[in-house]
């Protein structure tokens, strides 16, 4: 079947310089770029924190004014020879025509090779003719791949160029397409995958996708807005949605994601008895307005917002975590929205100490990136950020921002203020620069977060509940929103997002909005004959992944099924240790052999071998015993009785099916 390749850009005009114009050049667009492209500023060579053989160039050359020192004039400029340009160290150690630990990284009279030893014969100046300011970078299709076009911002005009030459390609899936230097494109399987350059600082991305080729279902147009991005997702790769998962898995899914537990068998009853299209929002709203719902979502913005849990804190962390905590139970509770628990976080009252739990201003700035936009600014603490916008004087005037208060010499308290690391120089505080907006008046920095042009607040919010109830980030890692690290289905990010902002930021309307989608609704299981490591339907969300449960999910789904609280600790993450602890600690066995049990319920209650298989599997598993395990099961029942119920109820809590969610 003919293969469909989709390549999605931007397209730009060609740029052609005016006939009485010279040729204008900086440093940072010709010389630096090309130290980046031959790996000559990577951390691995000249790069690194110390440099290489004596000689040290900025990560990335990102510091391009740094550079064009350490090349003219550190060591009496030995590296640059004006007299005999083809004499330059420059020139002679990448080419091997001396010593280099380097290897060979070009080869004499190569293009760039050329351009170094154009620069030098020209004087080896930093700027020449009014370069101009770079403004952006993006990619046009051509000839099967891609060509990469700056645009400088001139004095009076703009100007277009062709910089592909200069510009570092890489593929997010070289599996499914493997780019070149020259921007040229090798496709190789069907599925999705993000072109990035990177050219002097900037980024820009181009998608391409190549269709696998189903045929779309003949269905009529989702109304549920998020179904809707999904299916159009699905349908530009040529992929057939899978089928939805039966009620019973259904009705344990939405519970253990809500309130953290298995259905009882009344609830599964009741679940079962709604009418289908129904089922999951009334089911829903009931489980929200419930204390579980309430601590099991408190965990989950607890871990969102980076606190501890009370088991292993440090004893000095205490009383301020725990009130940290307590705030969240109860945000949860009140159904506190969304942006107003970021205001209370950036403001002076109690939420105020999250960020005040990082001491160092620079650590509350990335604290507040990571949690609240989800963007890892870390990166530009010590360098402009090689993959993303962010460069280092912006790090550090984001930061000043978060200086802890001082006495004003007038009385009261004024703004903190941040110093140069060296030089002793206060850094004027300044926003990211994430949207166009200009700040009201007011409290700039709060509407910064939450407003300033941009969704990207609402965008990690959605993304955030997004994966925790689907069980995969759209945007993975979730504090790592960057040009170089797209949504596997931006469609359905924004889609997410529009629900969001539709809701106010209503926490219980977006979980609403996300799980009466049919996106959440799909079965897991894979189709016939389809490897699991290789399933495009998983990958893609055409179908759901199952997941194993959390440690606190299993620890609770034991405790539902006992109908009691356990002393025991929950299990390990690791895999092997967490089937070790089930077997072996206790967890279960003890909890089995506790008096009035619900399983030993069942053997005093529920008469009759069949019955009593029934009630257990719906207990345990949340679903009726399929014909091949009653056959399997039910002599051993009907000859060991409540012991042989005990054992069963045991196997079937230490196995797969229960210790996951499907």
């Amino acid at each position: 079947m003919r293969r469909v390749w989709v390549i999605a850009a931007a397209v730009a005009t060609p740029f052609f310089a005016r006939a009485d114009d010279p040729r204008p050049f900086h440093f940072a667009h010709e010389i630096s770029p090309l130290l980046v492209k031959q790996g000559c500023a990577s951390a691995e060579c000249h790069g690194a924190a110390t440099g290489q053989a004596g000689f040290k160039l900025s990560l990335f050359a990102m510091n391009p004014a740094a550079d064009f020192a350490a090349l003219t004039q550190e060591l009496d400029g030995r590296r640059i020879d004006l007299a005999r340009p083809e004499a330059s160290l420059l020139l002679r150690k990448p080419t091997r025509q001396l010593k280099h630990e380097g290897g060979r990284i070009f080869k004499k009279g190569s293009t760039d090779y050329e351009a170094l030893l154009g620069w030098i014969r020209r004087g080896a100046l930093f700027t020449a003719d009014k370069p101009g300011r770079l403004a952006r970078l993006w990619l046009e299709p051509r000839d099967g791949g891609f060509a990469a076009v700056a645009e400088f911002r001139l004095a009076k005009r703009l100007a277009k160029r062709d910089v592909t030459r200069l510009t570092m390609f890489s593929s997010t899936d070289e599996s499914i397409a493997l780019v070149h230097d020259d921007g040229s494109v090798t496709r190789r399987a069907p599925g999705e995958a993000w072109i990035i350059a990177r050219y002097a600082g900037h980024n820009a991305r181009a998608v391409l996708r190549q269709s696998f080729n189903e045929d779309p279902p003949d269905e009529a147009p989702p109304a549920h807005p998020i179904d809707a991005a999904w299916l159009a997702g699905l349908e530009s790769l040529g992929l057939r949605p899978g089928a939805e998962a039966d009620a019973t898995v259904l009705a344990r899914r939405l519970h253990i994601d809500l309130v953290g537990r298995p259905p009882t068998p009344d609830e599964l009853d009741t679940f079962l008895a709604l009418p289908p299209a129904k089922s999951l929002a009334r089911t829903a709203d009931r489980l929200m307005r419930s204390e579980a719902f309430a601590r099991v979502f408190a965990d989950h913005y607890r871990r969102w917002l980076e606190l501890p849990e009370a088991r292993g804190e440090k004893d000095f962390e205490k009383p301020q975590n725990t009130k940290l905590r307590r705030y969240l139970l109860e945000a949860v509770r009140q159904n506190k929205s969304l942006p107003q628990l970021a205001r209370d976080i950036l403001g002076r009252g109690e939420a105020a100490g999250f960020v005040s739990r990082h001491n160092d201003p620079r650590d509350r700035a990335e604290y507040v990136g990571r949690t609240l936009l989800g963007l890892s600014l870390g990166c530009a603490r010590c360098h402009d950020h090689p993959m993303d916008r962010w460069q280092q004087r912006e790090h550090l005037a984001f930061s000043a921002h978060f200086a802890d208060a001082r006495p004003d010499p007038g009385g009261g308290m004024m703004a903190g203020k941040l110093f140069l690391p060296g030089t002793g120089k206060a850094v004027q505080p300044a926003l990211l620069r994430l949207g166009p907006a200009a700040p009201p008046p007011g409290d700039a920095l709060v509407w910064s977060i939450l407003d300033g042009g941009h969704d990207q607040f609402g965008r990690n919010v959605a993304n955030r509940f997004f994966g925790i109830l689907v069980g995969k980030h759209l945007v993975d890692a979730p504090d790592d929103h960057r040009l170089s690290n797209p949504a596997i289905h931006g469609a359905l990010l924004d889609a997410v997002v529009r629900e969001f902002g539709r809701t106010g930021g209503d926490p219980r309307e977006l979980i609403r909005a996300i799980v009466t989608s049919r996106v959440y609704a799909l079965a897991s299981e894979p189709r016939a004959g389809q490897p699991l490591a290789t399933d495009p339907a998983a990958r893609y969300l055409a179908r759901r992944e199952a997941r194993p449960l959390t440690p606190a999910q299993f620890k609770r789904a034991v405790e539902s099924v006992i109908g009691d609280a356990l002393p025991h600790a929950p299990p390990p993450e690791s895999p092997l240790a967490r089937q070790l602890y089930v077997l072996n600690s206790g967890l279960i066995r003890d909890g089995l052999a506790k008096p009035g049990n619900a399983v030993a319920a069942i053997g005093d209650f529920v008469s009759g071998p069949d019955d009593q298989l029934r009630a257990l599997f719906r207990l345990v598993l949340s679903r009726d015993p399929r014909p091949g395990e009653a056959e399997a099961f039910l002599p051993t029942l009907e000859k060991q009785g409540t012991g042989g119920l005990r054992d069963l109820a045991f196997a079937l809590m230490a196995g797969r099916e229960f210790g996951s969610l499907r």
